[in-house]
């Protein structure tokens, strides 16, 4: 008797975790993740100019309008009520699709008239400057340069980060230097160009004679005879590359007030339709600068650095980088670059590389 019980009792505890078993195999089901929502960029309406508006004529209403843009690439000043602009007269001609800012306009025509300078001068902020920044190799010996510098196509592009870069824009400025060992009072490359004075044996020559040579290292060559042993080519320089200016802001691409020449268009062959030129790329950018930091950038593209623009992230307006220079000694100690032992055997294409920066 008690073991048919026993048998029940089991059998209902079987039963039990079946039945529980069923409802979490049909319970609801764990859902995946939901991809978080891409991060929207904060807009702001300013006033813009709808149509182009010439010096000296009256803004009207439909000349200008409320146009979102940006939040980290609103200029200082710019207005968000187009009541302030509407009947107020141009400075200056005020291209279509700019922002409208109080600096260009004035209460009366004769105001405007008096009026001079540029658009460009109205959208510099007070106390900076704007300088020029071409998209071109500054490197004076072009043999010099790694073959991606050589390219005038690819320069630009390198220069532009690949032509993403656009008003607004807050950019650094990266530079490259090339260090050559001198003498300090003759402030000319060494080694040094020797001249011996060596004493005449010679009673009708009584003058001693003058023997030219190249500063070296004393030696001994085969044979026991000294030597004097010198370089076999010019100096090859050092690279150091380090973060200069920072935080310039792009004010413009190309050049202010002149319309880009379109591309030369290929005659049509074949009856076939002329193809669209491609529009022309900018081959200069203006940014804004603290007037120290246009001296930096003055002097590293004449001292003949090489540069490079960084780009920065739209919400990233203040911060200050502190970088550490980059030398071939650094990127060998940072990521363990192994100096390759000498051997008496190479591979098919080794060894024939010129090194980054040899001269001629």
């Amino acid at each position: 008797m008690r073991r048919g019980r026993t048998l029940i009792l089991v059998g209902l505890l079987i039963l039990l975790l079946v039945v529980l078993a069923v409802f979490a195999l049909a319970g609801p089901r764990t859902q995946p993740p939901k991809a978080s929502p891409t991060p929207q960029v904060a807009m702001a309406k300013i006033v813009v100019a709808f149509q182009p508006i010439s010096r000296g004529s009256q803004v009207i209403t439909t000349a200008v309008g409320l146009f979102d843009w940006p939040v980290s690439q609103v200029p200082p000043a710019a207005l968000t009520d187009t009541s302030k602009a509407i009947g107020k007269f141009a400075k200056i001609d005020v291209p279509q699709g700019i922002p409208v800012l109080p600096a260009m306009l004035a209460q009366s025509p004769a105001e405007a008239a008096a009026a001079g300078g540029s658009v460009a001068a109205i959208a510099v902020q007070p106390g900076k400057v704007a300088a020029a920044f071409p998209f071109r190799s500054t490197y004076p010996d072009a043999a010099s340069l790694p073959f991606d510098r050589r390219d005038k196509e690819v320069i630009p592009r390198l220069l532009s980060v690949a032509y993403a870069i656009q008003p607004g824009d807050r950019v650094d400025v990266m530079a490259c230097f090339w260090v050559y060992e001198i003498d300090k009072d003759f402030q000319t490359r060494k080694p040094n160009q020797l001249s011996y004075i060596v004493a005449s044996n010679n009673p009708q020559q009584p003058l001693p004679q003058i023997i030219q040579g190249m500063a070296g290292r004393p030696t001994v060559g085969p044979g026991g005879i000294a030597a004097v042993e010198g370089p076999s080519e010019p100096q090859l320089p050092r690279m150091v590359c380090q973060w200069t200016v920072q935080n310039a802001r792009v004010l413009s691409l190309g050049d202010w007030g002149v319309p880009a020449a379109p591309p030369p268009q290929q005659p049509a062959q074949g009856g076939q339709p002329t193809p669209t030129p491609a529009p022309p790329v900018p081959q200069v950018a203006t940014l804004e600068l603290d007037p120290q930091d246009a001296l930096v950038l003055k002097y590293v593209r004449e001292t003949g650095a090489q540069l490079d623009v960084a780009l920065r992230a739209a919400s990233d307006k203040e911060s200050r980088f502190t970088t550490e220079a980059v030398t071939l000694q650094y990127v060998f100690e940072r990521f363990r670059v192994a100096i390759p032992p000498k051997l008496d055997y190479t591979i098919a294409g080794g060894g024939g590389v010129p090194p980054v920066g040899a001269g001629k």
